[in-house]
């Protein structure tokens, strides 16, 4: 007879590990809070609209193809991945335009302009993030702790992947401008750490930017957990959704999952859910206090018409970048300039809304909810207003005009909907106190068979790396038994 695992939680993480063992033969059961798959890779429909309201890019396709090719599936059949070009605008608050596009010789051309002689120092410092990247790739397949270190391969390893040196500091090594610095260490915002503060190993990031390239999934974002979710089912896992788990314990020999319509006895269990959320509301247990990323207050906009000059990414840099990172990561104020980010995936992928319209995500962040001194909706006007004003000089139109649907998305909404601690858009901090070996193990010390994947536990956050946290639950479930 088959083991059973259960799966509290259907994010790109449940969904990857219930796939993966689905197909390895065990029976796999999902229970899910929300109404549908995908966490906070979720969709919001509205008037021909399709809003992709988590995640907006994908990055390292190797990760992906690797879950597919696991269960024996082509990543094809499921999954239409388009590279886009250019891969993103930085807009500088000095009217300056930074284009990174898919040929990276046209990119170096981007670069000498802003800076002479950065070319050759962009060529060295993607050599150097290759060459950390080579020693990181092999650890997002494992699940390292304190106890690894006793492996003399680790010994040495934080050097050589420059553990004690600041992301902003490996890029001024190589770039005298600010300009340029913040280019390439903005990638630290979307892991909701301030590039001040993230290990400069999280470089790897900049690699895959510039060498793999960004690649968009036709048909939205949204495509990718409906996909893992039809290759889960295919084999066999069974989903409850409207179902949320209210507590996890052991039992005799099982684990024990309370949730709406009553009990589930499992061998094995995994939580694909906020780790602190995890350890406080379903195991019942006090925990330190820990570091949490930055929260984001998101606006999305369905346009009458397509705007001009904007790119599938862009971000808008503020005229104090060091103030405005400040503002949210010391001060836990809103920002009185924020960098900001839109996401236009009508660019490449025209079926996301009605013929001759656009979309527009936008994403600025903001603190988190933990201890914050500053009240978001205080400023919510000032900072649309803000954002829009920029973004109308930008493509010269006037921006509330264009609105056809409208909606709004908070840090609160985070804890409500997705039960988020402190409405920490990333969960735990990528800071090097909370990375690798201090990060968050897949497995729980305490109750035997009870696992962790997701973005909050090792080996981090980002669509990819939650794909990684699959591979190293189902390989530690397969190893138990």
């Amino acid at each position: 007879m088959a083991k059973k695992v259960v799966i509290a939680g259907s994010g790109v993480g449940g969904l990857a590990l219930a796939a993966r063992l689905a197909h390895d033969g065990y029976e796999v059961e999902i229970f899910e809070k929300l109404a549908e798959c995908g966490g906070r890779n979720h969709l919001l429909e509205d008037s021909g609209f399709k809003f992709d309201m988590g995640p907006s890019f994908v990055l390292m396709p190797d990760f992906f193809e690797e879950l597919f090719s696991y269960c024996a599936e082509n990543i094809e059949d499921y999954l239409d991945l388009r590279v886009i070009d250019p891969s993103y605008k930085i807009i500088y608050s000095d009217g300056d335009i930074l284009t990174v596009h898919r040929d990276s010789s046209r990119t170096k051309k981007e670069l000498e302009r802003i800076e002479p002689g950065a070319a050759g120092r962009f060529d060295d410092f993607i050599r150097e993030t290759a060459r950390i990247y080579g020693l990181i790739r092999p650890l997002l397949y494992k699940c390292v702790t304190y106890k690894s270190l006793a492996n003399p391969y680790y010994w040495g390893l934080s050097g050589r992947i420059r553990a004690l040196e600041s992301y902003w500091r490996l890029a001024r090594r190589y770039f005298k401008s600010e300009k340029l610095c913040y280019a390439f260490t903005f990638e630290a915002m979307f892991m909701g750490v301030s590039p001040f503060n993230a290990p400069a190993f999280y470089s790897v990031i900049s690699y895959t930017d510039h060498v793999q390239k960004i690649a968009h999934p036709m048909g939205g974002m949204y495509r990718i957990p409906l996909a893992l979710e039809k290759m889960a089912g295919k084999f066999g896992a069974r989903f409850n959704y409207n179902c949320p788990v209210e507590e996890v314990s052991a039992g005799k020999g099982k684990l024990l999952f309370r949730h709406k319509v009553g009990q589930s006895e499992a061998d094995y269990a995994a939580v694909n859910a906020d780790y602190s959320y995890t350890q406080t509301d379903l195991l019942k247990r006090k925990i330190p206090e820990l570091k949490y990323s930055c929260s984001t207050y998101l606006v999305y906009l369905g346009l009458k018409k397509k705007l001009d000059k904007l790119a599938h990414h862009n971000l808008f840099f503020s005229g104090n970048l060091t103030r405005n990172l400040n503002q949210i990561f010391k001060d836990k104020t809103v920002p009185d300039d924020p960098s900001f980010y839109v996401h236009v995936p009508t660019v490449t992928d025209p079926s996301l809304a009605p013929a001759g319209k656009d979309i527009l995500y936008l994403l600025i962040p903001v603190p988190n909810l933990m201890r914050s001194r500053d009240d978001l909706l205080r400023h919510e006007e000032r900072l649309r207003k803000l954002v829009f004003n920029k973004i109308n000089r930008f493509c010269g139109c006037d921006l509330a005009d264009l609105i056809e649907v409208e909606h709004h998305f908070y840090p609160q909404d985070f804890i409500g909907r997705y039960n988020i601690k402190y409405g920490a858009t990333f969960g735990l901090a990528h800071n090097l106190t909370q990375s690798a070996f201090f990060r968050p193990a897949n497995f729980d010390k305490k109750i035997k068979n009870l696992y962790y994947v997701g973005a909050s536990t090792q080996p981090g956050g980002g669509l990819p790396v939650v794909i990684a946290s699959s591979r190293i639950v189902a390989d530690m479930i397969r190893r138990a038994g």
